[in-house]
Formats: C-alpha cells, sequence, structure tokens
C-alpha cells in the first residue's frame, strides 16, 4: 500500500501530469478546469494562507455545493495538515452547529449560497451561537493569488485527514476519522476496480463533495491514476448527458436513481458517448433488469460498490461479474479488508447464505468516532473488526448480499423479516420500478410488514395484485399487508431512502 499523503499524491501528480486537467466544473457559466500543476501551485499557496489562521492538526468546515473551490479547500486542508470537516448542504442551521461544536471547527469556509440557501450568513450566525466560535470566510474569496515561499508542515500518512459525518438517518450523526493512509488507499483500489484500460481516464460524478462518495470515492479516486474528475453543483440529468459526451467521460459514478433517470431521458440515444466505458453504482441495489437496460443501452459495464463513512469502498463487483450478480450482491471484499458475517447475538460466523451482521477488518476504516469514545467501542472491537450494523449474508463464491440494516429487520409475530428480500421480489414485477419494505408498530404481531412502491410509467396501482404476487414467491408471514404508492423515495444525498420518513408517512395518512 502507498504511504503517501493526500498533499504528497497531489504533488506526484502535478509532477508527472502538470498539464493535465484535474478538476473540470461545469456551471451556467461554462466550465471551469484546473490542470494537476495549477492545482497544486494554487493549494500550496492557499495552504500557507490556511496555517496564518489555524494551526496544523485543527479542523476546518467546508459548506459548499461542488466546485473547484470546494476540490483546492480539501486538498489545502491536507498540505497543511489540518482536518477536512465537509457540512451537508441541505443540513438545518441547528444540524450545522451540533457538527461545528462538536468537531471543534475552527474556521469555516463557506459558499455565498446554493439553490437560494444564503450558506455563508447562515454560517456566520451559526458560529455567533456557538460557545468557541469559528471564523466564518467565504469559499470563493477568502485566498489571496499570489506567489508563496517557504515550506509547508510534513504531513504523516497516519494523520487523520477527514471527519465524514454519517448520515444521521437512524440517529444523531458520527464522525468518522480518517487517516490519509486510509483515504489515499481507498481511492487507489476503488480506481484498480474500475479502469478501462485508457492511459488518461475521464471520471465524472454529480455526486455531492460533502459525501464520503465524493471527496473519497471521486476526487481521490481520480487522483490516484492522476485522472480528470468532472463534476457539477447539483445533478441534472440532461446537463450530465452534456458533460459525459463534451468532456469524453470513461468512467461515471452514480446513484441508481440517477440510472433510472439517464435511461428515461430522450436525448439518450441522441449522444455521443461512446468513450464511456464504466458506470460505478453506489448507495443502493438495482434489479437485473435495469442493469441490463443501462449496459445494453450505453455499451458499458456496470460496477456496484458498497461502503460506509466508517469504511469506504469495503466490496465491489467486478467487470466480468454477471448482470444479476451486479444488481443483487455487493461483490467481493476490496484488497486489504477482511469480512465475517457474525450470526446475530453470537461471536459465531454465519453459515453460507445465512443473514448476519457484516464485520470488516482493515487498516483502511476509520480510526475512531471523533470525541465519541464510547460509539467507538460500540462499533469498533479489540481485535479490529469493524461492527458495520449492515445485515448481510455470503455464498461460497465470496459475493456478499445486502440484507438490510440491523434496525430494519422486521420482527413479526417471532419471525424475522429480512426487507431487502422482499424488495427484490416486488422490483421483479413489471409494474415496479423500486419497492422499499419496512416494518410498522402492530398490537398483536408487534410488527407487521408494510410496501412502498414506485411504480413504472402507466402502471396502475394494485395492491391485491402484488400481496398474490409476493405470496406465490416468499413465506406468507413475509408478504406485506399495508401498502402506499408513490412517485419518489425521500433520499439522503447519498441516495439512501430515509426510512424514517416513509414510516411518518404511512403513520401521518393511516394505512391503505
Amino acid at each position: 500500500m502507498w504511504r503517501l499523503s493526500v498533499g504528497e499524491l497531489l504533488l506526484r501528480n502535478a509532477d508527472r501530469y502538470p498539464d493535465r486537467p484535474a478538476i473540470q466544473v461545469a456551471s451556467d457559466s461554462g466550465l471551469e478546469s484546473l490542470s494537476w500543476g495549477e492545482l497544486a501551485d494554487r493549494s500550496r499557496g492557499a495552504a500557507h494562507q490556511l496555517l496564518r489562521l489555524v494551526a496544523p492538526g485543527a479542523t476546518v468546515g467546508v459548506w459548499a455545493a461542488n466546485s473547484v473551490a470546494w476540490v483546492v479547500a480539501e486538498y489545502t486542508c491536507a498540505l497543511a495538515g489540518v482536518v477536512l470537516v465537509p457540512l451537508n448542504t441541505s443540513l438545518a442551521d441547528a444540524e450545522v452547529g451540533d457538527q461545528l461544536h462538536r468537531a471543534d471547527v475552527r474556521l469555516v469556509l463557506a459558499a455565498e449560497d446554493h439553490r437560494g440557501r444564503p450558506l455563508l450568513d447562515r454560517a456566520r450566525k451559526i458560529a455567533k451561537g456557538l460557545p468557541r466560535a469559528p471564523l466564518v470566510l467565504s469559499l470563493t474569496e477568502w485566498e489571496e493569488r499570489g506567489t508563496v515561499t517557504g515550506s509547508l508542515p510534513r504531513v504523516s500518512a497516519d494523520a487523520p485527514f477527514l471527519i465524514q459525518y454519517t448520515s444521521g438517518t437512524t440517529g444523531r450523526p458520527k464522525g468518522a476519522v480518517l487517516s490519509h493512509f486510509a483515504c489515499v488507499n481507498t481511492a487507489r483500489f476503488g480506481m484498480d476496480r474500475q479502469r478501462t484500460g485508457a492511459d488518461h481516464e475521464v471520471m465524472c460524478s454529480l455526486l455531492p463533495l460533502h459525501h464520503v462518495g465524493a471527496s473519497v470515492c471521486g476526487v481521490l479516486v481520480a487522483a490516484s491514476r492522476g485522472a480528470t474528475l468532472v463534476t457539477a453543483p447539483r445533478f441534472d440529468v440532461g446537463r450530465l448527458l452534456g458533460l459525459i459526451e463534451s468532456t469524453g467521460t470513461t468512467i461515471l459514478g452514480v446513484v441508481p436513481t440517477m440510472v433510472a433517470d439517464l435511461l428515461a431521458h430522450p436525448e439518450l440515444g441522441n449522444r455521443d458517448l461512446s468513450a464511456l466505458r464504466v458506470v460505478m453504482g453506489g448507495g443502493a441495489t438495482v434489479s437485473p433488469g435495469i442493469v441490463r437496460d443501462f449496459q445494453r443501452a450505453l455499451g458499458v459495464e456496470f460496477v456496484v460498490g458498497y461502503g460506509q463513512s466508517e469504511s469506504p469502498q469495503a466490496c465491489s463487483t467486478e467487470i466480468g461479474d454477471s448482470d444479476e450478480d451486479k444488481a443483487l450482491t455487493l461483490g467481493r471484499p476490496s484488497p486489504h479488508r477482511e469480512v465475517r458475517i457474525v450470526r446475530l447475538g453470537t461471536p459465531e460466523t454465519a453459515a453460507l447464505g445465512e443473514p448476519g451482521e457484516l464485520w470488516i477488518r482493515s487498516p483502511l476504516n476509520m480510526t475512531r468516532y471523533h470525541d465519541m469514545p464510547e460509539e467507538t467501542s460500540a462499533v469498533l472491537d479489540a481485535e479490529g473488526w469493524l461492527h458495520t450494523g449492515d445485515l448481510c449474508s455470503m455464498d461460497g463464491r465470496g459475493l456478499i448480499t445486502f440484507q438490510g440494516r440491523m434496525r430494519e429487520v422486521i420482527i413479526r409475530g417471532g419471525e424475522n423479516v429480512y426487507p431487502r428480500e422482499v424488495e427484490e421480489v416486488l422490483e421483479t414485477h413489471p409494474a415496479v420500478a423500486a419497492a422499499v419494505v419496512l416494518g410498522l408498530p402492530d398490537a398483536r404481531l408487534g410488527e407487521t410488514v408494510a410496501a412502498c412502491v414506485q411504480l413504472r410509467p402507466h402502471a396502475d396501482p394494485d395492491p391485491e395484485g402484488l400481496r398474490a404476487y409476493v405470496a406465490e414467491r416468499l413465506a406468507s408471514f413475509k408478504v406485506p399487508r399495508t401498502w402506499r404508492f408513490v412517485s419518489e423515495f425521500p433520499l439522503t444525498g447519498s441516495g439512501k431512502v430515509r426510512r424514517a420518513e416513509l414510516r411518518g408517512e404511512f403513520a401521518s395518512s393511516g394505512r391503505d
């Protein structure tokens, strides 16, 4: 593995590919671009300025949509030896204040606004209300451009690089601390499974940079091979198609909702996407039909990855896997990761095919949750195993299948129902585009099975027909008794369904 800091990786690319584009960001005014040489020079200068404001080891928050300035800030923090704290642009003020306070952020770099939200003004107001108020500066105006001389601190590969707050869909967000070593090598091995064979890869990902799927599995995956990263401040399917065509994208990073939008776009067949070879999906599983349709429509290979903030890109499928394996499994562990499937309530390894908790042991895992020792000890045991909280099973080929979150297991009358198993059956029905299965409180059974269904265009809601379809394929206790039909699911920035929000919608509207 590489004993490199993120800053050293940047400087190595600047030396090897000084004139090659490193970052290209689409905006209403065109495509803003920096070469590897320009990115290194700008980040070096900004790092000197940053160290006039904070000391090495301090925490710096970035609150903005995707931009060249965001990427510069990421590398600036790396070179200065300060710790990056990405902030989700969708968070409410109280949530931002909580994360700034718990991470003891000393400087916030915020965009002026995003989608009508005045982020910079809000950040200043939030900071004033904190016990130890951080300095707040404009992300696009804080740098003083010009020649800067002198040396920067030596940053150890083992030093913390990133505090990545979890999505918070099942409780208070926790700050996963990831080292330079973990992020650089996660990126390196992630690219190894995606490479198309091109001498110069162009990777396009519109995932938000406040998420580890972009700051590590986008920015640094591209950096690991001196590739060009193409992004934009927000997802728009028409703009994405234009970017893939105009930049000669070879690798595309998506979440499943983007896949469906791309397939449905009327311009898909009119674009020259011939350079595109690999599409990397993550955040949720997709149906085999969608995988087949996507590969056929674009002439590409689809690869599915799995990870958490605590262990990014821990597993993935490979280009040669079948469509069913790509759609229905998480693939095999990435290099330098050990995995176990552990029988619930015991320390025993589960049998092949038996659902249990996925454990991961790797030097590429997080080192801890920031300032949360009890929460850290609850998920990182004395032998170094990360207890992911995800239910998975493994087959005889070593392929891992996601079964759901441990908190999502439905216990109906003493029987365990794994939501993903029911969802997969529903998603084979020709009228169903996607399904989310969850448990609702029930006075007699403890919980009952409910399904929230997104139908394909022109399909009619038919709960009785869907109930009969599932009953033919699964045990009766797994069949949903309550149904809702929606046009779309509430999602996190990383494309995960907000199940708690769906439960609330069932409760507020009554059961169908």
